[in-house]
């Protein structure tokens, strides 16, 4: 476990500023607007060849505190200031010390935690606030940067590290590489994304609420089962273009197909009490186009299933039919109030799906299959010629993709490639997943 080291502060200090900066790109999103940022985002640093953990965390505002968003990130503070080693309480040079300083820096005291006191917006020339001013604070020595503009920044990274412990000898372990799987979670606005993520981890991980667009930066969570490791990504509500209304929504939206594009696995999330919108059928179509495995989870089902609303045989089937581009996709139905449910079944789905999306076959299995088709079911002859196909070998994984050489490309018709495909998923139980065939001229 490396050492984590939390940035605190009131909202508008630019805490999400300085964690892009030090990470080196764009991961959490920043604008003029108070209150971006409202979940635990953790990115991993190495500096003087020592490694840490940074978290950027939400705004503290006490004098929204009973608000439920704005409590709920109290937590999430609380918890990261818990959870770490080092703090940076972050300040305004332009606001001085307010109230919420002064809270926040008691609750940092008491935990007795290892503290940098960082003044920020430094480039700022009206300040009438000094160095000096900050020291009432108690937390020693204030360090003025600028994360706008890179001022003072390395040399906060050289005195992270000089607060940082030696790392202890530790007895030797067998080595143990898990296996990496990136799982976005995809869906609508409200459908209960963060709430499967946090029954996942059986915890409050990412702020749940009912007002849609509580998450709003995509938030990067790993969790280990039996030799793998989940790298799941929570996605703010993918809208349509025409609706997003504002910033947020824009970066938000472009996080979550970026998310996609990046996974090995996409989760897609359906509220199972509403029927299967346009938007649904563009996200089931994105995830087609890109060649990811999905799994489609119809969440809030026990609001279907207490009522006797509909049928699940028959819900499955809608599904199904309605999602035509994921018509052979796993589909798992889910609770996921409070942890109610078990979400085992949705984890080894997980990893049964990513088996198949990264399976490997050999070229022997390939040409036996290929020479059995062959038999089962000659090409009929196109303009006097017939298709012949001489041998089949696996390109790459994730998606499975294979080459197949044959005399004529153009020589395939669609009703043998469909028997040809068909038959081929059935054998090697790949229903599900997407695979891409490349038929190519044999030099």
């Amino acid at each position: 476990m490396s050492i984590k080291v939390a940035i605190i502060g009131k909202p508008n200090t630019g805490k999400s500023t300085l964690f892009n900066r030090i990470i080196g790109f764009r991961k959490a999103i920043v604008l003029s607007e108070t209150g971006i940022t409202r979940d635990r985002i953790y990115a991993d640093i190495k500096w003087q060849n020592k490694v840490f953990t940074l978290v950027d965390t939400g705004g503290v505002d006490y004098t929204q505190k009973k608000e439920s968003i704005q409590k709920k990130i109290l937590e999430q503070a609380k918890k990261a200031i818990y959870e770490s080693e080092i703090i940076l309480l972050l300040l305004d040079v332009m606001t001085g010390i307010q109230q919420e300083d002064t809270d926040i820096a008691n609750i940092i005291r008491k935990q007795n935690k290892k503290v940098i006191l960082v003044i920020n917006k430094i480039d700022l020339k009206k300040s009438v606030y000094f160095k000096g001013d900050f020291f009432q604070l108690g937390l020693g020595e204030p360090f003025l940067i600028s994360a706008e503009q890179g001022r003072n920044i390395l040399e906060l990274l050289d005195m992270i590290i000089d607060l940082m412990p030696e790392k202890k000898q530790e007895p030797e372990t067998i080595d143990r590489e898990d296996i990496l799987i990136r799982i976005a979670i995809i869906g609508k606005p409200n459908v209960g994304k963060s709430s499967i993520l946090n029954a996942i981890l059986k915890e409050e991980r990412v702020i749940v609420d009912e007002i849609p667009g509580t998450t709003r930066d995509a938030i990067e969570i790993s969790f280990y089962f039996d030799r793998h490791n989940l790298l799941f990504v929570d996605t703010s509500g993918l809208k349509r273009e025409k609706s997003v209304k504002d910033k947020i929504e824009y970066f938000g939206n472009l996080r979550a197909i970026e998310a996609i594009k990046k996974s090995d696995l996409v989760l897609l999330v359906l509220d199972s009490t509403q029927a299967i919108s346009m938007q649904d059928k563009r996200l089931a179509r994105r995830i087609f186009n890109e060649k990811k495995a999905c799994i489609i989870i119809l969440n809030k089902y026990d609001l279907i299933s207490k009522n006797n609303v509909i049928d699940r045989d028959y819900l499955l089937q809608t599904t199904r039919h309605e999602l035509i581009f994921l018509k052979d996709a796993p589909i798992l139905t889910t609770i996921a109030v409070n942890h109610q449910k078990d979400f085992l079944p949705v984890i080894e789905t997980i990893i049964e799906t990513f088996s198949k999306y990264s399976k490997r076959i050999s070229t022997p299995e390939l040409n036996h299959f290929l020479r059995k088709i062959i038999n089962q079911r000659v090409p009929k002859l196109i303009k006097g010629k017939r298709l012949h196909l001489y041998y089949i070998t696996q390109a790459r994984i994730k998606p499975p993709s294979f080459s197949i050489f044959v005399n004529e490309p153009r020589l395939l018709y669609n009703s043998y490639q469909r028997f040809l495909e068909n038959q081929f998923t059935r054998n090697f139980n790949l229903g599900g997943i997407p695979i891409v065939f490349d038929y190519k001229k044999s030099e």
